[in-house]
């Protein structure tokens, strides 16, 4: 079982391909602009996450994401919901609204794109819009587990501990603990440095590790 210690130092590929552009925590501001699979964890109401192919920074004017998903949670109606949103544009001109931003390796991309399962499985299934598997929240808590248990649900974006998750799929084993497959991780180890790597499977128990959300992306959100 995957503990919160484990989740630190799962990182078992080499990290020298991958580029840190921004990390608030260790202080690390690359200005240029940037190309390729980068993953941006903002630090905001709604827990987001943003997937781009492209980003700016500039020491004057912040940060500039364009052609980019967003995912996370907002209040609708007194009521937590899961939301993936495109950004055509968006600048971020406070530089403490981001956590950092990480431009992927094409060799880990390569890994995760062959890891892809097939669409025809017959026993996956497919959310067409994304919905909350789960989220960690004292007032607006959701739990779906139980519902999806020996279910194969496809495209996960968990949010644990200090990790980010992009699976291919996940599964709800027997004891209500999510199983992740085909696993895109990134995370900061025990010296707070970030780092990425590909899982082929992880088990992570909800009662040694920080869950904080899974959200199932939407099929017809991810054609856009």
């Amino acid at each position: 079982m995957l503990g919160k210690s484990d989740l630190d130092l799962i990182i078992i590929m080499s990290n020298i391909d991958n580029r840190i552009l921004f990390d608030s925590v260790k202080g690390i501001h690359l200005d240029g602009e940037f190309e390729g699979s980068i993953i941006t964890r903002c630090k905001d109401d709604n827990d987001s996450i943003i997937f781009s192919d492209n980003l700016k920074i500039s020491n004057s004017e912040g940060i500039f994401i364009t052609e980019g998903f967003r995912v996370g949670f907002e209040l609708n109606y007194n009521k937590k919901t899961a939301f993936s949103r495109k950004i055509e544009a968006q600048w971020y001109e406070d530089f403490e609204s981001i956590e950092y931003s990480i431009l992927i390796s094409e060799d880990i991309m390569q890994i995760y794109d062959e890891g892809q399962f097939s669409d025809a499985f017959p026993y996956t299934l497919n959310k067409l819009n994304t919905a909350a598997l789960y989220l960690d929240d004292y007032h607006y808590g959701i739990n779906h587990l139980e519902f999806f248990k020996e279910e194969m649900v496809r495209n996960p974006v968990a949010l644990v501990g200090n990790g980010v998750i992009v699976a291919d799929r996940v599964v709800i084993d027997e004891r209500i603990d999510p199983v992740f497959y085909d696993c895109l991780i990134v995370g900061r180890d025990k010296n707070e440095d970030l780092s990425v790597s590909f899982e082929p499977y992880m088990n992570v128990k909800k009662s040694l590790t920080d869950v904080k959300y899974i959200i199932i992306l939407g099929i017809e959100e991810l054609k856009l």
